[in-house]
């Protein structure tokens, strides 16, 4: 897979093409996945998901950005992050297999269990995809990381074919869940020999000194990992916990699409992330500060016109894709929720600055602090406000975090956002 491009400027551009284009693929997939994802994504799965790959891939995006053309030092560096992220997933994946029987007596479903156990072998190979998916991002084969995180979905809908195919009856649905983990093998098969070709040869000397720093990055960072899924469930809980079941429905459409918007930005993220490790390890603030000021700006016009198309046209199609009676409620909260994402547009492409600048424990303060301004928001107005509360105090904490995002790094790199 080729990333060549005549130009700085023409490389990001492309890069971002490839990368809408994925983030399109995942969408149209989501659709039809809904219920599969709905039954593997659930707060076990976060939870043993973020342990498996212990923040190892970040620690390697990082170093792997500051050397990319140093092909023996990116050796050597991927080298010392998959020994340890392989011996992590595997107790990980270990943990997970053996929680499936207390876990389904919880949920009262004995299907819970037996979809757990089919699931496990994928939750290994997704550890690993996504450290070497790290390795891909750090080169910048955008266009690569791009491809592979679609395929990931076009696996996973592939096999979700044969299994309608081949069950017919629909009597093995808890086998269901074995459909995640034939995408990800097959994906790391992909990854591995994508990553071999660019690494190979010899490996430079005294790899192995790499690996103590790669764990503490990562313990460090795992931290932010959880509390980073776990903001994003914060109003959706504390409206389940003050409010009705049918509540947290009208108010999961609303926050679905406005989640699904924000991943515009995420994408920016993962575009800017090598590039800010690079920058941060030669100390070129001053270039730096500059090509984030050109990065804000025009992800703030960009997300002005998303913003503004999406809430004009979320009426019509709330009236599409549902016709049950109280819907109508999510209007008002989807406006408040795109208010938020609109305000921080300019700096989520930026938010992992701490972490680039090799700051893990300060990156998991800057998340526990905005965990927390977001549960004493809804804290506070759910009970008074409703649903209407919830996407208030939800955006607001998005604004909010900004001052608090500014400010670390500012004090933490020099850099200002």
């Amino acid at each position: 897979m080729s990333d060549s491009a005549p130009s700085t400027a023409g490389r990001f551009q492309a890069a971002l093409f490839w990368n809408l284009g994925s983030l399109a693929v995942l969408a149209v997939a989501g659709i039809a996945l809904n219920a599969l994802i709905a039954a593997l994504y659930d707060a076990a799965y976060v939870f043993f998901s973020q342990v498996a790959v212990g923040g190892l891939d970040r620690s390697l995006l990082k170093e792997v950005a500051a050397c990319a053309h140093e092909r023996a030092r990116v050796g050597a560096t991927l080298g010392a992050a998959l020994v340890p992220a392989g011996l992590l997933a595997a107790l990980a994946t270990l943990a997970f297999w053996l929680a499936r029987e207390p876990i389904g007596r919880w949920l009262e479903s004995p299907g819970t269990a037996e979809a757990i156990a089919w699931a496990t072998p994928g939750l290994y190979f997704f550890a690993l995809n996504k450290v070497l998916l790290a390795a891909v991002n750090g080169l910048q084969r955008m266009r690569t990381f791009a491809v592979c995180h679609a395929l990931r979905y076009v696996l996973i809908l592939v096999a979700l074919g044969g299994f309608a195919l081949f069950d017919r009856e629909r009597t093995q649905a808890a086998h269901l869940a074995g459909v995640f983990s034939f995408a990800e093998a097959l994906l790391f098969l992909v990854l591995a020999l994508e990553v071999w070709r660019q690494v190979r040869g010899p490996v430079a000397p005294g790899w192995t000194a790499l690996v103590r720093p790669h764990i503490r990055f990562g313990l460090r960072s795992l931290g932010s990992g959880v509390l980073l899924e776990l903001n994003a469930r914060v109003d959706v809980l504390m409206i389940g916990w003050f409010l009705s079941d049918r509540d947290v429905g009208v108010y999961a459409f609303a926050a679905m699409i406005s989640e699904g918007l924000y991943q515009l930005l995420n994408v920016l993220q993962n575009l800017y992330n090598p590039i800010l490790a690079r920058g941060l390890a030669a100390r070129a603030l001053a270039e730096l500060h500059a090509t984030i000021q050109k990065g804000k700006r025009r992800t703030y016009q960009g997300m002005l016109v998303v913003a503004t198309l999406a809430v004009l046209l979320y009426p019509f199609a709330l009236s599409l894709l549902t016709d049950k009676p109280g819907f109508e409620g999510s209007v008002i909260p989807f406006r408040w929720l795109m208010l938020g994402v609109g305000l921080c547009a300019g700096y989520i492409p930026f938010a992992q600055t701490l972490l680039m600048a090799g700051f893990p424990g300060t990156h998991t303060l800057y998340m526990l602090l905005s965990v927390g301004i977001n549960v004493i928001g809804n804290a506070l107005l759910v009970p008074r406000l409703g649903l209407a509360g919830a996407a208030i105090a939800t955006a607001a904490s998005m604004f909010l975090s900004v001052f608090v995002l500014t400010g670390l790094v500012r004090a933490r790199t020099g850099l200002r956002l």
